[in-house]
């Protein structure tokens, strides 16, 4: 984003995802020449990444090593690049990385997490010590490090104008205090308590301080009130927990690391029914992941990927005329949602449940359950089983269900099948469990399938779930969990 700053206002504005990745992007520096410099995640390894803001592209500046680098920075007067590695010993060490050679450590066998060069020659770093971080002082050229501090923290920076560092420490409340040190005397005094739960901060210039908490910005003057001031929300841009912060050289620029802030369960799945209704096709196929997998239920799959499923519905959508469909009811269980759904296509009514498995915003799968008749009411066994199932009556529990019944975790993963193994689990649980407990909170029938919301209560603790129960001849068949 765009900053701007003085001692009367604060302003950021132009905001922009500029990793646009599903995975890790994280510790954000900048050049000297004002591009960012950061950790981005590539074929399930985190690589050193180079924003470029003129051209808006991102390049990797070196080949990917085994193991994955973290907190890039540039080294003073030179051209060559800093980055802890995560070797494959689980060591990690600080690397500088050159053009056309090797990545050489810049002092051996030092277990640096987090770091900032004060010049060419020293190093400010908090390095593995235990079960703590000590704060060092590492000189580049001498290979010497010197211990200053034990139970440092991770945000280190140069303050601007100044012959002086910042690093944190924890202090007695278990919260983090920020320092200043001496670069000369190396002495080190306190500047202020960041608030509870914030351990990073940066300087806008020698007097003023910047952190992130939540989805807003706070400022510290040290000439000011006291106290930190917030002087940007940034809730519009759905983002939550701010981490790391940099800014440019110029001060014109500001780098932050936050988590994206996800709609619900709820609403990433009615995103995607106004356009089906609407007709609206890039619309529809947006709301799913590229990766989506379109099965009918258990595991008969129809087709993986967002571009299968664009062809899919475009001749569908072009064959067909009065495509509507409605929710009747709704189950939401952590990020799968379970829809009643009743529609209509070419003037034809259909009434289906599908269950949708959600993540990053988008709709990862969909598994259509069809209605098909049934010969009797599958209520009826079902409630008797949960009848038995409250009376911990593991006889009466057990004769609503077949001899071969099959008990899966979603979407098909068997986890027990015939009665003997079931009855030996359930006659343990029910004898170990005496204030058991289910109550229904939402039921959708369809065909032969009960699919219940249930509501347990299991040795003072209370769960959800739902349960897939599959109905034949009077007796459950299978029962699919998703818990």
């Amino acid at each position: 984003m765009d900053l701007s700053f003085s001692d009367a206002h604060f302003k950021v504005s132009n905001f922009q995802n500029i990793s646009q990745n599903e995975g890790y992007d994280n510790q954000p520096s900048f050049t000297p020449e004002g591009q960012l410099l950061f950790a981005k995640t590539r074929n399930a390894q985190t690589d050193i990444a180079l924003y470029d803001f003129a051209s808006n592209t991102t390049e990797w500046l070196y080949d990917t090593t085994e193991g994955g680098e973290y907190s890039p920075q540039f080294i003073p007067k030179s051209k060559d690049v800093a980055a802890v590695r995560l070797d494959p010993d689980g060591k990690q060490r600080l690397y500088r990385y050159s053009l056309n050679e090797a990545p050489k450590e810049l002092i051996e066998n030092l277990q640096v997490a987090y770091y900032t060069f004060y010049d060419e020659n020293r190093m400010l770093g908090s390095v593995l010590s235990g079960n703590n971080l000590d704060l060092v002082l590492s000189n580049l050229i001498s290979k010497k490090t010197d211990t200053l501090l034990e139970a440092s923290g991770r945000s280190i920076h140069n303050v601007p104008r100044s012959d002086a560092m910042s690093y944190t420490s924890v202090n007695e409340e278990g919260n983090w205090d920020v320092y200043q040190l001496d670069m000369e005397s190396l002495e080190s005094f306190f500047v202020v308590q960041l608030p509870i739960g914030i351990q990073d901060h940066i300087w806008l210039d020698d007097t003023k301080l910047l952190i992130g908490s939540g989805n807003k910005l706070f400022l510290y003057d040290l000439f000011g009130n006291g106290e930190w001031n917030q002087v940007a929300n940034l809730s519009e841009n759905n983002i939550e927990n701010i981490t790391r912060l940099a800014v440019s050289p110029n001060g014109k620029k500001m780098a932050l690391v936050a988590e994206p802030k996800f709609p619900s369960p709820s609403d990433i799945v009615q995103a995607h029914i106004a356009p089906y209704n609407e007709g609206r096709l890039d619309d529809f196929v947006n709301a799913f992941s590229e990766n989506v997998v379109v099965r009918n239920f258990p595991e008969d799959t129809m087709y993986v990927g967002r571009d299968r499923m664009r062809n899919s519905y475009d001749v569908f959508m072009k064959n067909n005329t009065n495509l509507t469909v409605e929710v009747k009811t709704r189950i939401v269980y952590k990020n799968i949602v379970v829809d009643e759904e009743t529609g209509t296509v070419n003037r034809s009514t259909f009434r289906q449940a599908t269950i949708y498995e959600t993540g990053n915003g988008e709709i990862q799968s969909m598994t259509f359950i069809q209605d098909k008749t049934a010969s009797e009411d599958p209520t009826i066994i079902v409630d008797k089983q949960l009848e038995a199932y409250n009376a911990r009556d593991i006889d009466a529990f057990m004769a609503t269900y077949t001899q071969d019944i099959e008990l899966y975790n979603f979407p098909h993963k068997l986890s027990s099948k015939g009665q003997s193994s079931m009855k030996g689990g359930y006659g343990t649980f029910f004898k170990n469990t005496p204030d058991l407990n289910c109550t229904i909170k939402n039921r959708i029938v369809i065909g032969n399938k009960v699919i219940d919301e249930e509501y347990l209560t299991i040795n003072g603790q209370n769960y959800s779930a739902i349960a897939i129960y599959e109905v034949e001849n009077g007796l459950i068949s299978k029962v699919t969990f998703i818990q």
